[in-house]
């Protein structure tokens, strides 16, 4: 993998290195309102996950794992940016920022940045996202960016909670991101 700049922002691929800067970013409880788990339990349990991480690739070698940490020109780290590769050539994208850093514009460029990325380089045809349904904030992210919702049963990953909103962006070649542009299935 290999950094990504944008506008104001670069991602640099996830590396141990980054798990004391990111227990940080993390940490806050307010983060996991609308996900699964809570904060990491220390530094140490985020270096052991973030070498899990490193190795670019599931256990069995059939999932592709793209982990960038979005860093401000400032140098500070503000979250991250992932996606799962699937044998398909579709994938999950998903996306968490430190609340300071909350409609600041962070998140949009950094997917900006990170979608041609993956559809070029990893050849992914399509992207999904799954949403708490109270999540407004990431809802109208996903929209901006392009993505439609679809029924829960043309999800391909499965593993989504019972009542998340299923968004789906096609990356076909041509395909422009934004919300002005029909990116529908």
């Amino acid at each position: 993998m290999e950094p990504i700049d944008s506008r104001t922002l670069r991602l640099e691929p996830l590396a141990v290195t980054h798990a004391g800067e990111m227990f940080e970013a993390l940490s806050a409880q307010s983060i996991y309102d609308y996900m699964p788990g809570g904060p990491p339990s220390s530094a140490a349990a985020l270096r052991e996950r973030y070498a899990m991480l490193e190795r670019g690739k599931s256990p069995d070698g059939r999932q592709i794992w793209l982990n960038w940490i979005i860093r401000l020109r400032s140098g500070k780290c503000a979250g991250f940016v992932q996606a799962t590769v699937y044998p398909g050539h579709t994938g999950d994208l998903a996306f968490v920022l430190a609340p300071e850093f909350w409609g600041r514009g962070v998140a949009i460029e950094a997917c900006q940045a990170a979608i041609p990325h993956i559809a070029r380089n990893f050849s992914v045809t399509g992207l999904f996202a799954t949403v708490d349904p109270k999540n407004a904030r990431s809802i109208r992210l996903l929209e901006r960016l392009g993505f439609v919702e679809i029924a829960p049963s043309g999800y391909p990953h499965g593993g989504a909670e019972a009542a998340d909103r299923v968004f789906s962006l096609s990356c076909t070649p041509g395909f422009v991101l934004g919300a002005d542009h029909d990116n529908s299935r």
